[in-house]
């Protein structure tokens, strides 16, 4: 893994590289979930790019400067590191998500060249920003929400309204038990996913719980994040290995 830094809308923003240097290898955009860039996504990223591709992952808190590491704990304690965490979730806007989706999308071009395929995955609070990326640009053939929430708001914006933009398949990862996911967001989501007649999957890991893919969680579930990432390969293989 290397670091680099690129102009975001709100300040520089840190960006985790891994993979091969290699302009024409395919990249994969990770945008990681609440708890931000960390040893456990870092070993996510690493399997990706363990097949050839080059994964980006920025730090979606990147304007609150040089922040102490976010323990996942911290989310299910209340204190100060809890509070901490729930204002920084306040820069979470749509409008800032798609800005940051779009500042990434820019460092990706810049990074390869012009043949170079991409993919978006987002986790958590990082689905919004994958498919924000896929409604975007023509060049990401794959945006994957996992474990997401607020993707289909029945008020204001979300990513929902633009899937007819995307020129890519859509994969959803829905958590088979998830309180910020409940059958109404479901068939909304699903219906625009319909209207936009997109190449899309909805897919649910039964039995396991909203972020469920991180080994530093207490939700973590090994065999339902084996098999995303199957799930992620296969997608990727497959969509990669087009000509454009």
């Amino acid at each position: 893994m290397k670091q680099i830094t690129r102009p975001f809308p709100r300040g520089q923003c840190p960006i985790r590289c891994f993979g091969p240097d290699d302009n024409a290898a395919p990249v994969v955009l990770f945008f990681p979930d609440a708890f931000g860039p960390r040893p456990a996504s870092y070993a996510v990223a690493d399997e990706l790019a363990a097949s050839g591709w080059r994964v980006l992952m920025p730090d979606l808190f990147y304007e609150h400067g040089d922040y102490e590491p976010i323990a996942p704990k911290s989310i299910f304690e209340k204190g100060p590191a809890h509070d901490r965490l729930m204002a920084m979730f306040t820069s979470i806007t749509p409008a800032n998500i798609a800005a940051d989706a779009a500042a990434l999308l820019d460092a990706a071009v810049e990074l390869s060249d012009g043949h170079a395929p991409f993919a978006a995955v987002g986790y958590c609070m990082g689905a919004r920003y994958a498919l924000s990326a896929g409604c975007t640009s023509q060049r990401v053939r794959f945006s994957g929400a996992i474990h997401g929430s607020r993707l289909a708001p029945v008020e204001g914006d979300g990513p929902h309204r633009h899937f007819a933009q995307a020129k890519g398949r859509i994969y959803i990862g829905v958590a088979g038990i998830d309180p910020s996911y409940d059958a109404e967001e479901h068939g909304r989501l699903a219906q625009a996913l319909r209207e936009a007649d997109t190449d899309h999957t909805i897919e649910t890991y039964a039995g396991a719980a909203h972020g469920w893919v991180f080994s530093d969680l207490p939700v973590y579930n090994e065999k339902a994040a084996a098999r995303l990432m199957r799930r992620l390969k296969e997608d990727f293989s497959e969509l990669f290995a087009r000509q454009p």
